[in-house]
């Protein structure tokens, strides 16, 4: 028994030394607690102590195992009111990051092989202008089936009609731009790339929704999370710059293709994803920015929806046709229109800044901020174009994001 005893000594003592200084004291007060039955004066951390304190309060054994029971039972409440939120956290993660970290590499794949093989064939420009230009019409032409069909569904609403004719004319602003600065003829690759990710990212959301119960957006909620994807936009354009040349990048570059330049691209992609879902959810979710719970939410009465519990949850399901209608015809036109758009700004951009006298230094902040400023021009139409009128829908509901 003492060979156990000391053993057990050992073990606590190595799991000590690491812990800092606060959590020092927190084990040091509970041990006080156990001990000597010692109530902290001033609580380091409120949430368990309180918890303990109340628990003592009933406790009328006042004995070494009834204190350690009350310890035992504060910390797994405790647990318990962390695990939904990790939970959550853990679905959007999981779900949202995987599937855009992979459609990222294999956008990525394709724009490497597409630019690669443009460079080694005798295609005209002029045929690489006009192809650029039909798949880019792709995405405004599957807006204007997907408003046609709302309408004779009648689920279309002001709201959803304005968000597809300003995402449209972002998208033609943008092939206007990129014609009249000479870069139609480079981007391409870009388009091609960025069609075949928008069609695996959609086939993948709609065999696996990401559903949550925070209730549909609104101007508040959804300004905040656009300025949030913005800033994240940026910090990872300019993260971006210090990675390897990645996708038709590289193939201009004449290197070789590398599937770890690809990876760390899916990776930040999949990372600014996460973090739109995670602030687009908390901030529908929040009682200050969507005080009215409106008619799709889970809960119309607003004492209900103060106490409810948020949930975030993957699913795997085999969809219907109309939910597949709806993931072509809907959020995924939109996302591809805005996919388009943001690539060909950004081949405009990056056409003016070769022939100027900007630094290479600023041209890469002056990028970033293009490439924030077109992810927050594109993120009220397609939140409210992909909007439905739903009347009373008391379910689990899919977070639209970029």
């Amino acid at each position: 028994m003492q060979r156990v005893n000391r053993e057990v000594t050992l073990q606590m003592e190595e799991c000590y030394r690491p812990l800092g200084e606060t959590e020092r004291i927190v084990v040091g007060r509970v041990n006080a607690f156990i001990e000597r039955g010692h109530l902290p004066e001033e609580l380091v951390d409120e949430s368990l102590f309180a918890r303990v304190i109340e628990l003592n309060a009933a406790d009328t054994g006042q004995t070494h195992e009834s204190r350690m029971q009350t310890v035992l039972q504060a910390g797994m409440e405790w647990l318990d009111a962390v695990k939904g939120p990790g939970l959550n956290l853990l679905n959007v993660a999981g779900r949202t990051g995987l599937i855009v970290a992979l459609t990222v590499v294999l956008r990525q794949v394709v724009a490497y092989h597409v630019e690669q093989s443009l460079r080694e064939g005798d295609s005209p420009e002029a045929g690489r202008a006009w192809a650029m230009v039909a798949m880019t019409m792709i995405g405004p032409a599957l807006t204007l089936i997907g408003a046609i069909r709302n309408e004779c569904d009648g689920t279309a609403n002001l709201s959803s009609r304005l968000g597809r004719v300003c995402m449209a004319s972002i998208t033609m602003g943008a092939l206007i731009a990129a014609h009249l600065t000479g870069a139609s003829d480079k981007l391409l690759p870009a388009v091609v790339g960025g069609s075949i990710y928008t069609v695996a990212r959609g086939l993948a959301n709609v065999f696996i929704p990401l559903q949550d119960n925070a209730g549909s957006a609104n101007a508040a909620t959804t300004g905040v999370a656009t300025a949030a994807y913005g800033a994240a936009q940026f910090f990872l354009a300019e993260l971006g710059q210090l990675a390897p040349l990645s996708g038709a990048a590289r193939a201009t570059a004449e290197l070789g293709y590398s599937l770890g330049a690809d990876a760390i691209q899916g990776v930040l992609n999949g990372f600014g994803i996460v973090v739109d879902d995670v602030i687009s959810i908390l901030c529908k979710s929040s009682h200050v920015l969507s005080p009215d719970p409106g008619w799709d939410s889970v809960f119309s009465d607003p004492e209900a929806l103060r106490q409810m519990v948020l949930e975030v949850r993957a699913e795997v399901r085999r969809p219907t046709r109309t939910q597949l209608a709806d993931a072509l015809l809907d959020i995924g036109a939109l996302r591809l229109s805005a996919g388009h758009a943001i690539a060909l700004v950004m081949g405009a951009v990056a056409s003016l800044l070769s022939s100027s006298r900007v630094d290479d230094g600023d041209q890469g902040h002056i990028m970033s901020g293009c490439l924030a400023l077109m992810a927050m021009i594109i993120y009220f139409p397609l939140v409210f174009g992909s909007a439905k009128r739903t009347d009373n829908t008391y379910t689990l509901q899919e977070t639209v994001v970029p």
